[in-house]
């Protein structure tokens, strides 16, 4: 392959920011309303990484987080989420809980939220995941050396990790609050896709800024155009402040608009939350409740 550098120049996103401020506006506005209905709040949930990263999180914290779970999908007879994400030392426990269910389980590996360390430590941290029983791991991209525009370093990190992780689900966190243009993220997205990236991620939580409409829809873009150069389809992961179902839709309407309906499956497309269900489920009856009025 020819250097990462050389290989973006093959890309454009000049004009972009016209182009998202009109669809923003105008556009996905009007296929919000329209496609807030059950169906898609049912498919919001089935695409959900039911997530919980807390400073406090404990083994039996845990455990009574994806019991809960569980409880809560039969209980208002949701569909499955995609996966449940926890750290690293989690995961055993939260693996054993999903093993009777399809719900995969998920880690965030690498020095998360930083990515401030040495790449062996963070391939070290992967594949102890991945032993304790990670099926997908969520990783976070070199910000620094992204901003610097070193971006061989970012590619060959992330590729370092990719190899890592062979057989898993690899998701990249970009930190899109921290990259601050259009063109930055952009760049962020692809590298990550030619680096071997399934899913790219909008936000670790864990920075004042996270998911945005404009940054979500620079990553659609940037992976529309990777699609059609080279054929292969990565997967985007909206976190980050996603606690509201209407939010999600407004989401997963960026990504329709974009990238078109079939981007729409757990394979494709994921939600990160801790808080989102519960909305969910208000909203749901609130639906029900109307369309049984009319």
């Amino acid at each position: 392959m020819q250097p990462i550098q050389e290989t973006l120049t093959t890309f454009n996103c000049a004009n972009l920011e016209d182009r998202i401020r009109f669809d923003l506006d105008s556009v996905v506005e009007k296929e919000v309303k329209q496609a807030y209905t059950v169906k898609n709040l049912e498919l919001a949930t089935s695409c959900m990484d039911y997530t919980s990263l807390r400073l406090a999180d404990t083994t039996e914290s845990i455990k009574n987080f994806a019991s809960d779970l569980l409880k809560k999908l039969k209980k208002f007879e949701l569909p499955d989420v995609a996966a449940i994400c926890v750290y690293p030392k989690y995961v055993a426990v939260a693996r054993e809980i999903m093993q009777p269910t399809g719900i995969r389980t998920a880690a965030v590996a690498g020095n998360f939220p930083t990515a401030q360390t040495f790449t062996e430590i963070k391939l070290a941290e992967c594949r102890m995941a991945i032993a304790a029983g990670a099926q997908e791991i969520d990783t976070v991209i070199s910000v620094g050396d992204l901003l610097e525009k070193d971006y061989e370093a970012v590619y060959n990190d992330l590729h370092a990790i990719r190899e890592a992780c062979q057989g898993v689900t690899l998701k990249v966190i970009l930190e899109t609050g921290e990259l601050k243009d259009i063109e930055t993220i952009f760049n962020a997205s692809l590298i990550a896709a030619y680096a071997g990236a399934d899913f790219i991620k909008t936000s670790t939580g864990k920075v004042p800024v996270n998911a945005t409409p404009e940054s979500v829809y620079v990553m659609c873009e940037a992976l529309r155009q990777f699609q059609a150069q080279t054929g292969k389809t990565v997967g985007i992961k909206i976190a980050g402040g996603v606690t509201k179902a209407q939010t999600a839709v407004r989401y997963m309407t960026i990504v329709r608009h974009v990238l078109g309906e079939n981007w729409l499956t757990p394979a494709t497309f994921r939600i990160g939350a801790s808080h989102l269900m519960d909305d969910i489920v208000k909203e749901i009856k609130a639906l029900q409740m109307l369309n049984q009025e009319a």
